[in-house]
């Protein structure tokens, strides 16, 4: 229900919403021409942000990282997953990939994509593991493309993926660590 006027019982959003004449239609990420025609902004961001498929595994480890930036028109998304950064694989000189998510899921492949902060001459390696520790899996270097398929994958499986970009020998970083379980 809209939110007709400030402090009554039908007041469920709070008095900075109005009610809304043109009907509701859900849309991620918003319109920017009109990106809040719900009565509740919070419930719109919510569905905006929440994962399709996958989650950030150990969210918010890195929230003692200083000084993290993130590129312009970066998405929530992309500001969840730098706070899920590991500070110990984190080099503010050569940025990781951001916004690391599923752009296909099936039974036995997915197709995982992230937004570039590659500067010339860098290159992504990308690992995929049943373990979150990383110990065994796939391993592929040398990627200049901001997305890959990986096959051969288990159905009903959990999956561990991450990407680290490497800028030179000396300075790499590595985005968080997200968990997908196949179809």
């Amino acid at each position: 229900m809209a939110c007709s006027t400030c402090n009554t019982s039908s007041n469920t959003c709070g008095c900075k919403d109005t009610p809304v004449i043109v009907p509701f239609v859900p849309q991620c990420p918003p319109d920017p021409l009109f990106p809040d025609p719900s009565p509740c902004s919070q419930t719109i961001l919510d569905t905006c942000v929440r994962h399709r498929n996958y989650g950030i595994y150990n969210f918010g480890q890195g929230a003692s990282i200083p000084e993290m930036t993130l590129p312009a028109n970066a998405t929530l998304e992309s500001a969840l997953q730098m706070l899920s950064l590991n500070p110990t694989v984190y080099d503010d000189t050569c940025p990781p990939p951001v916004n690391l998510h599923l752009s296909y899921l099936g039974a036995t492949a997915m197709v995982i994509a992230w937004e570039s902060t590659l500067e010339l001459g860098s290159t992504y390696t990308l690992y995929v593991s049943s373990e979150p520790t990383f110990a065994s899996g796939q391993v592929v270097q040398n990627l200049t493309t901001t997305s890959y398929t990986i096959a051969n994958l288990t159905s009903l499986s959990t999956y561990y993926i991450k990407v680290t970009t490497n800028c030179d020998s000396a300075n790499q970083s590595e985005s968080a660590i997200i968990v997908v379980t196949t179809l």
